[in-house]
Order: C-alpha cells, then structure tokens, then sequence
C-alpha cells in the first residue's frame, strides 16, 4: 500500500512531464531529419537609399546601405529549416532613426526585410512597404514594446511627415539544387 501511495504521484508526475516534452522532442527531431532548404545563388547584396522627411518643420535626409547576407540555415517550431538572412546598415546604426524621444524610447523607419530584398519571401510572406508610416521601439529595461506609428500620429505626435523613401530594388535570386 506504501509503494501505491508513492508511486502514484510519480506516475502522474512522469505523465505530465511526458505530455509537455514528448512533443517538442518530436518536433525537434522531425527538423534534424528535414534537408536544408537550397542555398541561394546570391548570398550578399547592398541596397543605397535615401529617405526625406520633415521634422518640426525643418527637411533631413538620410542616406545610407542596407546590406544583407545569408548566414546559413536556422530552425524553429513553426517554419521548420529555413534559410537565415542577416541584414545591417553600412553606416554601423542599429536601425534608422528618426527621433530619439527619450531614453528609451526612439522613432525609426522599417526598411524592410533581408528576405524580401534577396527574393526569398516564403509563400505565406507579403511585404508591405512601411511608406509613409514608421516604427517605434520602447524598452523600460524589463520589456521591449515595438510597433507601427501610422503617418497621421507619427506628424501629430512627433511633428514628423515621411516625404521620400527611395531605395534599390530586390534582386532576382535563385536557389541551388542538391
């Protein structure tokens, strides 16, 4: 009766461990056995651009490269293997930023992504161009808060109007056949 009594609750424990980790380690084997995705054809490329805006009345412009390189492959949960891009400016900033409202808190423009330049959106992928719309980020030290300032708050909240994003077109990429 004794090994009943502590048996039992084992056995319960082992059940509800089982129920959360058997399916990720199905899924984390199930992408070991998956072949990676073809290596792209082109694996680097820079993009110059120029945006133009007005902030408090007053016209700026920022040029500057998006450059973007295929890093190898990567693997979650949800896409499986998939082929990683990295994407950074030339001028060594993080992002570009159009207003630095405190602290923590910055405005910037979303350029868009390493994958849509490289032709390599997957088929559930749409990019829409953030034009004339921007971008904020917002990290308190505990957590980051990020989303789209739409072009109506972005000229009545931070007195900024988007007038021209001008950047190089994506090129047309190919991938390798194993």
């Amino acid at each position: 009766m004794k090994l009943f009594i502590l048996g039992l609750p084992l056995l319960i424990l082992l059940v509800i461990l089982s129920i959360i980790t058997v399916p990720w380690i199905l899924i984390y084997v199930g992408n070991l056995t998956e072949p990676d995705p073809p290596r792209p054809v082109v694996t680097y490329a820079e993009f110059p651009f120029s945006l133009e805006y007005e902030i408090n009345g007053r016209k700026k412009v920022i040029q500057d490269i998006l450059i973007c390189e295929y890093k190898g492959v990567g693997t979650d949960e949800g896409r499986g293997k998939f082929r990683k891009w990295e994407q950074r400016l030339a001028s060594g900033n993080e992002q570009i930023t159009l207003l630095k409202v405190s602290n923590n808190k910055e405005i910037y423009y979303p350029p868009g992504s390493a994958s849509y330049y490289m032709d390599d959106l997957a088929e559930y992928e749409t990019f829409n161009q953030a034009f004339p719309n921007a971008a904020f980020i917002e990290a308190d030290g505990r957590s980051t808060t990020s989303g789209i300032v739409n072009a109506d708050d972005l000229l009545k909240l931070y007195n900024i109007k988007l007038l021209s994003w001008d950047i190089a077109k994506p090129i047309t990429n190919s991938f390798e056949k194993k």
